[in-house]
């Protein structure tokens, strides 16, 4: 009987010593890193024109021959020249000039997280720091040429 006893309050004391585990790391979500709001971030250019350019599908724009895509961190402007074929809808046009701002705007979010990705209504807040000078063209012929200031509204759809 004593040693009944003794076996179980030596297996309740085992339990006991089971059931208190200790915790391993925190329970909150990790810190992400952050750069302060007045650090300066220089955007790589070359890479955003090479993630855009890859991302622009030439079947969902069969009209566009030639793009690219600069940009200068001093002056805070993106320069964009497209060349088009002839009979191009302004719609079409329109369209592709939409969607080419979404992947400037994404492209840039990736390398700076501090600005936002596009959304349905809006270019994210790339386009409140940097600027817009594009050129459409079409052989010879200039169809557009167009500079959005820093914080500008697009002259087309967001």
């Amino acid at each position: 009987m004593l040693k009944k006893r003794a076996c179980l309050l030596c297996l309740m004391a085992l339990l006991s010593l089971v059931s208190c585990k200790p915790k391993y790391g925190v329970n909150s979500a990790p810190n992400l890193t952050t750069a302060a709001a007045d650090q300066v971030i220089l955007i790589d250019f070359d890479q955003i024109s090479d993630d855009v350019i890859e991302s622009m599908d030439p079947e969902d724009f069969p009209f566009v021959k030639n793009l690219t895509i600069s940009g200068n961190n001093d002056t805070h402007m993106v320069e964009v020249n497209a060349e088009i074929v002839d009979n191009v809808s302004n719609e079409a046009l329109t369209i592709f000039l939409d969607q080419l701002m979404r992947e400037i705007s994404n492209a840039a979010a990736v390398q700076d997280f501090r600005y936002s990705k596009s959304t349905d209504d809006s270019y994210g807040s790339f386009f409140q720091k940097y600027g817009v000078h594009y050129v459409i063209t079409k052989g010879e012929e200039t169809v557009e040429d167009v500079t959005v200031q820093p914080g500008e509204s697009f002259p087309f759809t967001a």
